[in-house]
């Protein structure tokens, strides 16, 4: 009885340290998930502002050239 119940106890033990990895994997993945898409949102951003710059750059060239 006594064996069974030492067995059942790391069972358990191990249970709870599966879950417990399950967890942090979850969270490092939504953290990978989030950063990822703040990368895409700045990249986004930065082309825009490249190509309105690259527009003002054309402008002002086309208006030198007259």
């Amino acid at each position: 009885m006594k064996n069974i119940e030492e067995i059942e106890k790391k069972a358990l033990r191990a249970i709870k340290i599966s879950i417990a990895s399950i967890a942090i994997s979850i969270f490092l993945g939504i953290l990978s998930l989030w950063v990822l898409l703040n990368q895409v949102t700045v990249s986004v951003g930065i082309d825009k502002k490249l190509i309105k710059i690259e527009r003002q750059l054309q402008d002002i060239q086309n208006v030198e050239s007259k």
